[in-house]
């Protein structure tokens, strides 16, 4: 069997979805491995690190894919990509299909196999293979260091002979695991946390790490994949309420709040916005879905006033070896769930509930 692992396309990406360490994994099979020229050099790994693990080094795309059988990607293939591709290719990685069908079509019309982790369940044997979470607890970790990279004031509390300095506030808006591990790297570095969340249920791990949690006086349910959905009208005047208070003394701002399939919800509107001390910074992590911040431009910083907002829905690609290491084995694992040794060959059973999940384009139908 031929992997290809390219170089990403897409602007900003700077992952790379195998590392040296899957790629000999992979030559340890008896499979052929193929890099793209200089697909790891943004996360530290050089062609060179890919050759002494056994790949080979490709210079173009229309190399690379030729005869390959299974792709592995951080993102979708872009239209350059596409012309390269055959029927029958099993292209592995995240495709935001719900938020993108047309993209799905255009794949499945060209008779590609698309395996979207990014839709895997969310049962036990999964974990390891879970590219959601791993990105997104890089994600929330990143936002907050780039948050604080951004802020005029120091985050901890400061007692010096100089005078005492108050430590930051911090808000972060939705408590998944890029919120919770945006909470626990904003406490580590000394700043006064609290965090809003529609689902009352995550109130004890919000201060299990040292949070206050922001509360609405509502009972609300959460969808059976564990994702919060859209509230009542009266919910939202509470919840508009509860955080437009808060803002008036926050410094940090990290929003990460979405709903699969629809368009983010709006949690901090102009009015809003305007509470907020100079100098304050946001950073929209749900900026690629429309942001949960009026004003903000996804991929863009941009300044409002004396206000910053960042939208950036990948922090993760800040820290490009951590989050290529992790989405790499994360591909690793879903691939040795599925290759026999008998045969020495990966050989997908559509049966098993990993695979029928994530699979979203097969035989030129989508199966979403």
């Amino acid at each position: 069997m031929i992997i290809a692992v390219p170089a990403e396309r897409t602007i900003e990406e700077t992952r790379v979805a195998a590392t040296p360490e899957t790629v000999k994994k992979y030559t340890a099979w008896g499979f052929e491995v193929r890099v793209e020229k200089d697909a790891g050099n943004h996360a530290g790994f050089a062609d060179g690190d890919y050759q002494r693990t056994g790949a080979k080094i490709v210079a173009t795309p229309q190399e690379l894919y030729q005869h390959a059988d299974i792709i592995l990607k951080i993102n979708a293939p872009l239209p350059e990509e596409i012309q390269y591709l055959t029927s029958g290719q099993i292209i592995i990685a995240n495709f935001q299909a719900l938020a993108h069908p047309a993209q799905i079509k255009t794949l499945a019309d060209k008779g590609l196999v698309c395996m979207a982790l990014d839709m895997l369940p969310r049962i036990s044997r999964a974990q390891s293979m879970d590219i959601l979470s791993s990105q997104s607890n890089l994600s929330g970790y990143a936002a907050i260091i780039e948050a604080a990279s951004r802020l005029n004031k120091a985050i901890p509390l400061m007692m010096t002979a100089a005078g005492t300095v108050p430590p930051a506030k911090v808000l972060i808006l939705g408590a998944g695991v890029a919120g919770l591990q945006a909470i626990a790297t904003a406490k580590r570095l000394g700043a006064q946390v609290y965090a809003f969340d529609v689902r009352p249920q995550v109130k004890e791990q919000v201060e299990s790490l040292g949070a206050k949690f922001i509360e609405v006086n509502q009972e609300h349910f959460e969808t059976s994949g564990g994702y919060a959905s859209e509230t009542s009208l009266e919910y939202q005047k509470q919840q508009h309420a509860a955080i437009t208070a808060q803002l008036a003394t926050t410094d940090i701002v990290i929003s990460t709040a979405l709903i699969p399939g629809k368009k983010a919800p709006i949690l901090i509107t102009e009015d809003m916005r305007k509470q907020m001390p100079d100098g304050a910074v946001i950073v929209d992590m749900a900026a690629a879905s429309g942001g949960n911040v009026e004003g903000t431009v996804n991929g863009q910083s941009i300044k409002i006033g004396n206000l910053e907002i960042i939208g950036n829905s990948n922090p993760a690609r800040l820290i490009p070896a951590t989050a290529s290491k992790l989405f790499a084995n994360n591909i690793y694992n879903f691939l040795a769930s599925q290759y026999h040794t008998d045969s020495n060959r990966i050989a997908f059973n559509f049966k098993d509930e990993l695979v029928n999940k994530v699979c979203v384009a097969q035989n030129g139908k989508i199966l979403i």
